[in-house]
């Protein structure tokens, strides 16, 4: 039980560190990532995230969900902004 709450006290401090970066995004409605990062972040983050469920390991696959969803929201504003036509370039 110690090893599970180690576990969400960390999930914790990761979500307060995220955000004032994605409500900073959401406020100026700019994304803050660049778009070939966000789809590394955003793959990786949902392979992580598989594994976690994999395991049955609720505090990692919370985390590496929630990681995924970052880029989501960051790519959402770059097509609000760019529009579809600059996301392959």
């Amino acid at each position: 039980m110690e090893n599970y709450l180690f576990g969400l006290a960390g999930l914790a401090l990761i979500i307060i560190a995220w955000a004032p970066g994605v409500i900073g995004t959401i406020k100026s409605g700019k994304p803050g990532m660049e778009k070939r990062f966000m789809a590394l972040y955003f793959l990786g983050s949902a392979s992580l995230a598989y594994y976690a469920w994999l395991l049955n390991d609720l505090p990692f696959l919370t985390l590496n969900a929630l990681a995924a969803l970052v880029p989501l929201i960051h790519m959402y504003f770059y097509l609000r902004v760019h529009g579809f036509g600059k996301i392959l370039t």
